[in-house]
């Protein structure tokens, strides 16, 4: 071997190609020298001069640890195709749902809708405001995501109203609108002890986007940090959206108009009613609030 030593060459291979078994036949038996192969990851060593039983048995040996090897490989790319495969599922499984998902909102906001026609897309409006309010606070995209698919159907308890309060053209008596408030209750039975915390959250603001910080609010007169943060979300972005829309028993609000009411109140509602942090990132970017109502009329 003029150009270079079984070692050399043994490197060289192992170089090339990790996996390739090696068997080394020499006369050289010092300890150095087959510490040195050892080590380069040669797979087996037999001695000069040749015994033909021992190489067959060290042949033998190399032949199953390359059938070994192979079976490793092709079992290494079966596990691949199948995690790929069952990943590829995976996402096609959860891409439904969440069109699913979707879709159920859609169909349930639009139930909402249809019992109550003067609220045009007040209900969709709400699904755009709220995540964007949600995310300008710094919360978590989990959260925002979560926000956007229940805020639209913060008055699916709507759908127990009698119709003569519901659609009733001018304001309600006292009595007709303690009866409009159960619809926060009703939203809440209909949404309740759900295994999924989607549901639970829009069960949570159906029942407490009324309330109001001061703890003037209803249905529980909570006050302060004991309304869920949803819900105190939803409250301001639900006003926000009832003041600038046309109802029978008043006229659609400018944006000035509407801020000027929720930050310094109004006859009808005091300035305390809102959280004052949320208030502060809401006036931040009212403008936004603005051009999604613009964009997204009735």
């Amino acid at each position: 071997m003029p150009v270079m030593t079984g070692v050399k060459m043994s490197q060289e291979i192992k170089t090339s190609n990790k996996k390739q078994v090696i068997i080394v036949i020499s006369a050289h038996d010092e300890a150095k020298y087959l510490l040195d192969l050892i080590n380069m990851g040669v797979d087996n060593f037999v001695l000069k001069p040749l015994d033909i039983g021992q190489f067959l048995e060290v042949l033998h040996k190399a032949i199953s640890l390359v059938r070994f090897a192979k079976m490793e490989e092709e079992y290494k790319q079966e596990l691949e195709e199948t995690v790929e495969k069952r990943t590829r599922e995976l996402q096609e499984a959860l891409s439904l749902v969440q069109q699913l998902n979707g879709e159920v909102v859609q169909r349930l906001t639009a139930a909402t809708e249809l019992r109550d026609l003067d609220t045009g897309l007040h209900n969709r409006r709400l699904g755009l405001f709220a995540p964007k309010l949600a995310r300008a606070m710094g919360l978590s995209e989990e959260y925002v995501e979560s926000l956007a698919f229940a805020a639209p159907l913060h008055d699916i308890g709507k759908i127990g109203i009698l119709d003569k309060i519901l659609l009733k053209p001018g304001p309600l008596t006292e009595e007709e609108f303690e009866i409009m408030k159960t619809h926060t209750i009703t939203g809440a039975s209909i949404l309740s002890d759900s295994i999924h915390e989607k549901i639970n959250m829009t069960a949570s603001i159906a029942l407490s986007h009324h309330e109001r910080w001061d703890g003037s609010g209803y249905p529980g007169g909570l006050k302060g940090e004991d309304i869920p943060l949803e819900g105190r979300i939803v409250s301001i972005c639900d006003h926000y959206d009832a003041l600038r829309s046309k109802r029978p028993y008043k006229p659609a609000l400018s944006h000035q108009e509407a801020m000027e009411i929720i930050v310094n109140g109004d006859a009808k509602s005091r300035s305390g009613c809102f959280d004052p942090q949320i208030l502060e990132v809401f006036i931040r970017i009212a403008d936004e609030f603005d051009e999604i109502y613009v964009s997204q009329q009735d």
